[in-house]
Formats: structure tokens, C-alpha cells, sequence
């Protein structure tokens, strides 16, 4: 009797200890997700690969401050040569300011007069920043490492890569089975494993191809052939565009006969901790839906143009594919969407939710002038001409990416030089594309942290870098040198000038994201080079980050997929953030 007396009182203390445990859960997650965000140590913030000569060149001096703490920072910074350790300058830092959303006090400290090309590192007090450069090609490792990332995400095949060292064997080699028709197969096998996870997206795949051609169109010499040693190296086609072959011939899989595209290729259920040629569940190919065949066509039209040259009769095909996609859209008046709630229970949706309500995302018009302005561009046919001017009042001037495509068949057609343009329509997108980087501009100056983005929610890094193109080609418009400097505050908060001294994106700088969000990096415990993360979400769904906390809504952790997952949509957009900058002057 007094050994099960005595297992009782044992057993109820610790129950007892086990409800105090759980009713303290929700303080104890907050006081760690704090102590996450907000670092208590100064630092001297940079950004980590460097500035070109000519840019302006601007740091942080960064120190947590409490409402009405006192503020100490040191009275100069020094400008250190690493390669001599002489000092090159010594700069006064303005007097800091609090920055409301973080708390940081930030003083800034401007070098923008030291032009000579080496590599350098600032001191003030007992702070040294991170290590850091000056100079005309200091941005070439980053983006080669940018740009392979999108071959080490390579599905349906084998993936031996000798410089980030991953490898695995083909991968989802029976994709795909028709969601909802159990007996229909189609061959999806090819593609980009997409958002961290080894799923497959219309949506992201067509804007990033999207806009990396276009990229590529005004800037070809920038993408040699051998430039990122993948296995088509040396074939005499920039590698740049044959890693865009690769994801355009899995598009033209998801197209059906009638010129209809499917949205997704996706598992039921989240694949977790499996190499990629581990996850052998069923994958099936999700419904049609208007905006991505619009999109479709759109890429279809920009790769079509693109590969004239380099392979006339891909050239071809890729035209009848977007021909085909407009001719499916003409059949219907109103957008259409093939969707069921269980489509979304291993896969994301990219589509309106409750995360994702841009007015947008309620109509595909801004889709079909996307591939309006592309066709009429690569065809010069009066009906896609008319379609694009009929609706250039009405389609808003946002930020390029799948919610809203519009913007990149405005700035294509102001820079293109192959069909005929309206001095009109011109004006106007001029008018919409200034009126935008105006905004960009006022936001970056009220920011202490100079971000032109104030949307901390999914996928808030992509939306910097957008911004940063904005004012880039406001830039290029105006020549007023407030746009240029607000575009290179982006790029700066993205590789280290942040209140976490962090780079965004994995290996690149010295102080970068290492405990990316991504299912073969957390299954097998790899690193994968070159990967922009979404950085800050105030909305926290993955509950890894503090919500409602702006910018310090972000963690460096494997599990936090809202704030620390990637996409290749998000590469896209830093691709062509730093080579719009480095090309601007």
C-alpha cells in the first residue's frame, strides 16, 4: 500500500508539473522567440560582398536600444585595408537614430569618397564588421552561384555536381498521374523542385523564366557558354539559357492539347526527410487554371525570341506553344481555376488564401497582358498590340512576380527595339513605373534601415529585390541618382546591412544563412550554395519567428519554411537586382 501511495504522489507531481509546464508554454516560446530576433550585441553592419566603385557606399553602426536607453557608439569608424592593415580613412558617424521597428539605434558611417578597388573591413571602438570589397567584378562568384542553384534543383534526372557536391540519382521519374483521374498519366518528369520542397510550380517556373530571359535579352554578354559548369558546358549556347531549356521543356509537358495549362506537379503529402530520389509517393498534376496559361504564354513568347538564334527550330515550337495557350484563353471570357481544397494537402497553393489576397490574384487580366505585351513584342501582331493597350490603364503597376506578372510586358516593351512603339503608351508606363519607384524612394527614406519594401509577409526578401529593379529603372529613366542609391540600400539589406548581420542568401558573404528551410538540405544534412531566403514574415505561420515583429520576424532555422525556405522565384529577382546594378552606370 505504501509503494502504490507513494507511485500516486509521485505520478501527481509530476502531472502537476507537467500543467504548470504547459500553462507557462506559450510565455516561455515568446521570451525564446524574443531573445531570437533581437540581438543584444552592437555591431557595425555591412554589406558582406561589397560596392562597386561608383556606388554610394554607406554602413551601420547597430546597437539594440530599449525606449530611452542611452545610446553609445564610437566616435569614428576606420576604413581597414585586409590585405595591409593600414588604415585607408577615418569617417565620423552621424548621430544614431531608433529605429521604431526594431528598436536598433543606427548611426550611419559613409565611405562613398574611397573608390580604390581592394578588399577592406571598418573598426570602431572594439567592432569590427564583416570583411567586404571594392570593386568592378566582386559580384561574380555570387551570381554564378545564384544561377547554379537552379541546376542542383534539377528533377528527373541525375545530379553529380563535383563544386557543391550533391548528388543523388534520377529523381520522380513517373510523374505525373491527372489529380482527381486516377487512370490519366501524362509525362511531367523535368523541372525545378520549387519552394524548399520537391514539388513543381507553373507559377513560379514561368516568371522566373520569365524574367531571367529577359534578363538574359538585355544583357547577353553577361551569360557565356562554360560560365557555371553544368553538364551542357561547352556546347557553344550560353549556359544561362540552357539551364532556361530545361525548365521551359517541362512547361511545354503541362500544356494539354487545347492549349490549357495544368497549374502544378505535387505529392499528396509533405515529403519529410528523403533524399529526392527517396520520395517515391505518387505525384499527380493539378487542374487548369486561366492565369498560368497565361503565363505560359508569356515565357513561351520571351523564349521564343531568345532562342532564334541559338536554335531556330526550339524557337518554333516554343511560339505554336504560346499561340496555342492565347488561342485556349480566347475561348474564355472569365478566369478560370481548376481547384479543390485537398489539391493544397502535400503542395502550396499559389493562388488567393488567406495569406495571399492581392486584388490581383481575384482576376487574370495582369496575366493575359503579360502575354500580350510578349507576343506583340516577338510577333508584332495587331492583336496582341490592341490587347495591351486596351487594358495598360487599368492594370496596376505593383511589383513583378506570379501575383501580378504585368509589370515585366510594361518594362519589355519600353526596352525592346524589335516592333514599333506608341510615344503614348510609353508615357504612360513611364508614368505608372515613376509614380511606383516614387513610393519605393519615400520608403526607403522614412526606413532607418533604407527598405523600400514595408510588406513583411511571404517571401519579403523577393519583394526588396523587386523593389530594388523599380528604381533601377527609374534610374534608367531620370538619371537621378536618389533612384540608383535606393536600389543599392536593397541589395545592401539583403548581403548583410540588416539588423541580424546576416546575408540572405546561403554561402555567399560571411555571415549568411546556413540552417536553410529546405527538405533535402534538413533530410541529408547538405549544403546548398547560392539560395536567397524569404526573410522577414510578421505573419509567422510556421510559429518559428515572433509575429507582427516586422523585419525581425525571421529566424535562421531549418524549420522556419515561411521566413527561412527558398523558391526560384526569389533567385530570380536578386539575379536581376545585382545585374541591373552592376550595368546601370
Amino acid at each position: 500500500m505504501k509503494f502504490r501511495l507513494n507511485n500516486f504522489v509521485l505520478v501527481a507531481v509530476c502531472f502537476a508539473a507537467l500543467i504548470g509546464l504547459l500553462s507557462n508554454l506559450d510565455s516561455d516560446i515568446e521570451t525564446l522567440l524574443e531573445a531570437r530576433i533581437a540581438s543584444r550585441k552592437p555591431a557595425i553592419v555591412v554589406n558582406q560582398v561589397g560596392y562597386l566603385p561608383q556606388w554610394q557606399k554607406k554602413a551601420f553602426f547597430r546597437q539594440y536600444s530599449a525606449s530611452g536607453a542611452k545610446i553609445k557608439q564610437p566616435s569614428v569608424a576606420k576604413l581597414i585595408d585586409r590585405d595591409t592593415s593600414k588604415e585607408i580613412a577615418t569617417l565620423s558617424l552621424k548621430p544614431a537614430t531608433v529605429d521604431p521597428d526594431t528598436k536598433d539605434a543606427i548611426a550611419t558611417i559613409d565611405f562613398s569618397q574611397v573608390t580604390q578597388p581592394g578588399n577592406y573591413y571598418l573598426h570602431g571602438g572594439k567592432l569590427k564588421s564583416a570583411p567586404f570589397s571594392i570593386g568592378k567584378d566582386i559580384y561574380q562568384d555570387a551570381l554564378v552561384k545564384l544561377l547554379r542553384s537552379y541546376y542542383i534543383q534539377r528533377c528527373g534526372v541525375e545530379i553529380d555536381d563535383p563544386i557543391s557536391g550533391i548528388s543523388h540519382p534520377p529523381c520522380h521519374l513517373s510523374d505525373g498521374i491527372i489529380a482527381r483521374e486516377n487512370q490519366t498519366r501524362i509525362d511531367a518528369v523535368g523541372g525545378w523542385h520549387d519552394g524548399g520542397a520537391y514539388n513543381k510550380y507553373v507559377a513560379t517556373a514561368t516568371v522566373t523564366i520569365g524574367r531571367l530571359l529577359s534578363l538574359y535579352e538585355q544583357n547577353p554578354d553577361l551569360f557565356p557558354d562554360s560560365q557555371l559548369n553544368i553538364p551542357e558546358s561547352g556546347n557553344g549556347k550560353s549556359d544561362l539559357l540552357d539551364e532556361m531549356e530545361f525548365g521551359l521543356n517541362w512547361l511545354l509537358k503541362m500544356q494539354r492539347d487545347d492549349g490549357a495549362v495544368y497549374r502544378k506537379v505535387a505529392v499528396a503529402t509533405w515529403a519529410l526527410d528523403l533524399a529526392p530520389d527517396e520520395d517515391i509517393q505518387p505525384r499527380y498534376v493539378y487542374g487548369i487554371s486561366t492565369p498560368e496559361t497565361a503565363k505560359f504564354a508569356a515565357t513561351m513568347a520571351i523564349a521564343s525570341r531568345i532562342f532564334e538564334s541559338a536554335d531556330n527550330q526550339l524557337a518554333e515550337r516554343y511560339l505554336a506553344a504560346a499561340n496555342l495557350a492565347w488561342q485556349y484563353l480566347q475561348t474564355q471570357s472569365d478566369m478560370k481555376v481548376d481547384w479543390q481544397p485537398e489539391d493544397d494537402s502535400g503542395s502550396d497553393r499559389y493562388l488567393a488564401s488567406e495569406f495571399n489576397t492581392e486584388k490581383s490574384l481575384t482576376t487574370d487580366i495582369d496575366d493575359r497582358f503579360w502575354a500580350a505585351a510578349e507576343l506583340y513584342i516577338t510577333t508584332g501582331k495587331d492583336i496582341f498590340l490592341s490587347y495591351f493597350t486596351d487594358k495598360l490603364e487599368q492594370v496596376e503597376y505593383t511589383l513583378f512576380e506570379w501575383k501580378n506578372p504585368a509589370i515585366l510586358g510594361m518594362t519589355n516593351y519600353l526596352q525592346q527595339q524589335r516592333q514599333p512603339v506608341s510615344e503614348g503608351v510609353i508615357n504612360l508606363i513611364k508614368i505608372k513605373l515613376l509614380a511606383r519607384a516614387n513610393l519605393a524612394v519615400e520608403q526607403a527614406t522614412q526606413s532607418n534601415y533604407n527598405n523600400a519594401n514595408n510588406r513583411f509577409i511571404w517571401g519579403s526578401n523577393k519583394m526588396a529585390a523587386e523593389e530594388g529593379i523599380t528604381l533601377i529603372n527609374a534610374y534608367k529613366i531620370t538619371n537621378d541618382s536618389e533612384y540608383l542609391n535606393a536600389a543599392i540600400a536593397q541589395i545592401n539589406y539583403l548581403l548583410g546591412r540588416n539588423h541580424f548581420n546576416q546575408t540572405f542568401i546561403t554561402n555567399v558573404g560571411t555571415n549568411f544563412v546556413k540552417n536553410i528551410s529546405n527538405l533535402y538540405a534538413r533530410a541529408k544534412q547538405i549544403k546548398m550554395p547560392g539560395l536567397l531566403v524569404g526573410g522577414a514574415n510578421a505573419t509567422a505561420q510556421d510559429k518559428r519567428v515572433y509575429p507582427n515583429k516586422g523585419q525581425l520576424s525571421y529566424a535562421d532555422d531549418e524549420l522556419a519554411y515561411a521566413t527561412n525556405g527558398n523558391a526560384t522565384d526569389y533567385n530570380a529577382s536578386v539575379i536581376s537586382l545585382i545585374v541591373n546594378l552592376i550595368t546601370a552606370q
